[in-house]
Parts: C-alpha cells; structure tokens; sequence
C-alpha cells in the first residue's frame, strides 16, 4: 500500500468533486507499492508579471527513485474543441491541457529555485473516469497521456509503469522531492 499525504483523508466528509478523488485515492493507496507516495491536493502559487497565479494538483505520485507523476482529474463530461479538451465549471471553460501545463511549470519553477537549478523527472496524466475521449489526437495532450474510461480500472498499474519507464533525475534524491511535496523546512539552530 503506498504512503498517502497528507493524512487523515479517510475521516473526512467529502463534498463536490471530493468524493471522486476521494475514491481515486483510495485506488492509488491500494493498487501501487509500499515504496511510492501520493500527495493529494497539492496547491501552488507563483508570481507572474506581478499578479498571483494559483492552482490545485489533484494527485502527485512519487516513485522509489524520485520521479514525479501529476495526475490531473477530470470527472463528469469534458468537451472536446478545436482548441482541445475544456472543462465546464458553472459559466466558465478551462482548457485541460493549460492547466496541467502551467502546473508542470510552477512545480518545476519552486523545485529548481530551492534545489539550485536542479529538475524534477516529471511526467503527468489526464485522468478522466467517466469520460471516453472520443478524439484523442486532437485533445491537445498527448494520446498516451489520457486514462480515460476505458482503461480507469488500470489507473494504478500505468502510473507504475509510467514511473518504472523514467530514469530519475541526476542528483535528485526521491527524500529530496519528498521534503519539498511535503513542504518540509530544514531548521538548524542558531545560538
């Protein structure tokens, strides 16, 4: 059973889209091995020309070695345009592909500016449960990229398989990426 973080989710009652990556987690905790951690609800924010820009990661999967799997979820429908998958939240489409991309890019930006210009080995999914792409070349994310419908039931076994197939990162060591998801503060004391 992976490690899952922050704890204490199986207590909690869950509401909105909640319960959804609530029983995707459970499935990841389950599915994957004792020597892998999943981070849930990671948030980030970061400065751009000035202005805060904040998002949420639904699932960070991290291997024995330090690779790094973000997992993005979308449950319920998607619509699929020539500018590629887009969710509906109320009055407002979000482009799937944007978002995963400015969350790979915010999580690389901290992890470099803490780790003196080191990458993370960072790869991501779309997960979408009840949803089938019906145009996968056209989504806007890599095909090989999108767990849909059709193969949610194996969710566990491409994360692992994704993971197994990336070489780590050069002296990034998986407690290092591990303190920084966990957003650890290294203290000494100064007399």
């Amino acid at each position: 059973m992976a490690r899952t973080l922050p704890d204490g989710w199986e207590v909690l009652e869950a509401a909105g889209a909640a319960p959804f990556e609530i029983a995707t987690l459970r499935r990841l905790a389950a599915e994957l091995p004792d020597d892998y951690s999943v981070f849930h609800g990671v948030h980030w924010t970061r400065l751009d020309h000035g202005y805060s820009v904040f998002g949420e990661i639904d699932f960070i999967v991290l291997g024995p070695q330090g690779q790094v799997i973000l997992i993005e979820q979308k449950s319920g429908s998607l619509e699929e345009t020539p500018e590629g998958l887009v969710k509906r939240y109320k009055d407002k489409l979000k482009n799937v592909a944007g978002q995963i991309q400015r969350s790979i890019d915010s999580l690389q930006f901290r992890f470099k500016q803490r780790h003196a210009g080191q990458r993370l080995a960072l790869d991501y999914l779309l997960y979408c449960p009840d949803y089938r792409v019906q145009s996968p070349a056209t989504a806007g994310i890599a095909p090989e990229r999108i767990v849909d419908a059709r193969q949610s039931d194996r969710l566990a076994s491409i994360v692992a398989a994704m993971i197994e197939a990336q070489p780590p990162a050069p002296g990034v060591t998986s407690a290092a990426v591990h303190a920084f998801l966990s957003d650890e503060l290294v203290l000494a004391f100064d007399p």
